[in-house]
Order: C-alpha cells, then structure tokens, then sequence
C-alpha cells in the first residue's frame, strides 16, 4: 500500500508543519488525483453554453474554485469512451486536460484585457504546455509568447499540444533556461520551475520513493539560478511569477525569503488575491528562519486536503529597478 511507503522523513516533516491536519493531508495524498480540464477560451466563445452542451451528454462536472473556465470531472474508469482524452472537445482543442493547481500561475501574471503586438511573455520551462496554453488564451493569441523547454524529449508533446490549441503567437526554443539571451526583454516571466514533485504524489505516488529532503540543497541551486536569470530577463515594471509543484519549504517560502534579501530593492513581493480562495495554514517559520509576515500574507500555498487537489506553492515579484 501507497500509506506503507511514506518514508519516515516525509511524516516526520510534514507532521511537523501540519500539526492537527496531518491525518486528513494523508488521506487526500492517498486518494487518487482528480481530473480535471480547462476551457480554451480562444476557440470557445460561450463558456457557459459550452458547459451546459457538456452536462447534457452527461459530463458531471465541478466547476475549479479559483477559475471559471476550468472544471473538475467525475468519470468512471470503466468506461473509456467517456475519458476526457477522448472527447472530441479535447481533440479540437477546444478544452485543455490540466491539473487544477496548475492553473495558478497564469492566473496571477497580471496578463493584461488587451495586448499589444509588442508584448512579450516568456514561459521558462514550458512542456507539456498547459500554463503556454493558457497564458496564450488570455494574450488573445496578440504579441509574442516564448515557450522554452531543456528537455528535448518533450517538445514533440508540447508542439503538439500547442498546434491543437490554434495559437500562432508562440515559439518554441529547447535551451537551459539559465542561458536564456537578452536583458530586460520580457513583460511577463513563468517560472514553474523543476522541483522534487512533493505536492504531486496523488498523480505520481513513486515520488515518494525518492523523496529525500537532504538532497533538496540540490535542486534549491537549480531554482535560485533559474531565478536570477529570470529578473534579469525581465523588463522594468514587469512581473515575474515564482511557483513549484512542491510543499517543501526551502523550494518555496524560503526561495521567497532568499529572493527578497538577494535583490532587495530591485523587486518586490506582489499580494496574491483570489476570489474564493483562503490563505490556509501558512508556513511561519522553518529550520529556524522565521518567514516573515509579509511573505505569509502575499504568497499562496495550497495543501492538498484544502481543495482536493495536488500541493502548490506560486508567488508574484514586480521587477521597480
């Protein structure tokens, strides 16, 4: 059993910071992720026609809190032809398969109602593309996406998923996004950066099994280059969004703490609002760094007994200098 293989360094962290949730955070990495998509507002002019077409072919469907162009779906597993990978929406690119937490970091851009041809986005480390899709829907398929992937083997899915989608604003480049050229050159960064995957063992359970937070050192190095390329790569005024799949510490509230101190005064913690969602059980201190109040109040991590979701952690950087 999944409960078996929680390695004692994983309960012994999480109990730690959990405290009386711990139990009920369990329960919900044990259960299976729920399935969820996105509406592809660019192909898609009524959602709210589109869903109800949807319901009535019998679709059950939750709609996400924190979007109102993305829902939850009940499906039975026995019954492939009801799999949304399957739908002919899917295969029009008229709905998008993604995870619900992996909305955020669009969602906290500051893309703005209308872009102008000169506007750039760059998102950092791209495939599969759910976030490129998404941000490329709220840019109106106007001005210039930048979807860059290290992995090689990966940017046939990303293309793919991108051709499906219908948008022609967006290139591809397959580069280490440390050695990104240029200074000041985009509007708006994504950096979902590479992380230990702790907030998705409900869709990849062998993570566990490689957990071990003593190498976290590791890829911490990764995330904090990536970042610094990334303020450099970012105009004045522009916004950068930090964000990780993990519910560790050091790859998120301590990455925030570390960032403010290492460019103080050339960025500054912008205030995540979202309506329906609540700040719930903040990290307050850790390894004996507190984390300070305002990076509790700004930052949004989510647990996944919150939302029945997998674990997230996104934050928001202005770049004033």
């Amino acid at each position: 059993m999944l409960r078996d293989t929680i390695k004692e360094s994983f309960e012994k962290r999480f109990t730690l910071l959990l405290e009386e949730e711990y139990e009920e955070f369990i329960e919900t990495i044990l259960k299976p992720q729920r399935k969820s998509f996105r509406i592809n507002t660019y192909k898609v002019n009524d959602s709210k026609v589109f869903i109800e077409n949807l319901k009535q072919r019998g679709l059950e469907v939750e709609q996400v809190v924190w979007d109102t162009n993305s829902y939850f779906v009940n499906l039975e597993k026995e019954d492939a032809r009801t799999d949304l990978g399957n739908l002919f929406e899917h295969f029009m690119g008229q709905i998008y398969i993604q995870e619900a937490t992996s909305l955020l970091p669009p969602l906290v851009a500051q893309i703005p109602q209308e872009v102008n041809e000169d506007f750039k986005v760059l998102d950092m480390c791209s495939a599969p593309g759910s976030k490129t899709t998404q941000v490329a829907a709220m840019m109106k398929n106007r001005g210039v996406l930048v979807a860059n992937e290290l992995d090689y083997s990966r940017l046939a899915p990303l293309k793919l998923n991108l051709d499906r989608s219908g948008f022609t604003n967006i290139i591809i480049t397959n580069q280490d996004g440390m050695r990104i050229q240029g200074e000041e050159e985009f509007d708006r960064i994504i950096l979902d950066a590479p992380c230990s995957g702790s907030g998705v063992i409900r869709k990849s359970p062998r993570t566990l099994k490689t957990y071990n937070p003593a190498q976290l050192h590791q890829i911490t190095s990764i995330q904090r280059k990536l970042f610094t390329r990334a303020v450099e790569l970012l105009k004045k005024d522009g916004i950068l969004v930090y964000s990780t799949c993990s519910i560790d510490p050091e790859e998120n509230e301590l990455m925030v703490h570390w960032a403010l101190k290492e460019f103080e005064g050339a960025i500054e913690l912008e205030e995540i609002k979202l309506e329906g969602v609540d700040k719930k059980k903040v990290v307050t201190n850790f390894q004996g760094i507190e984390i300070g109040s305002e990076i509790q109040q700004k930052v949004l991590r989510i647990w996944p007994h919150h939302y029945d979701t997998n674990g997230f952690f996104v934050s928001v950087f202005k770049k004033i200098s």
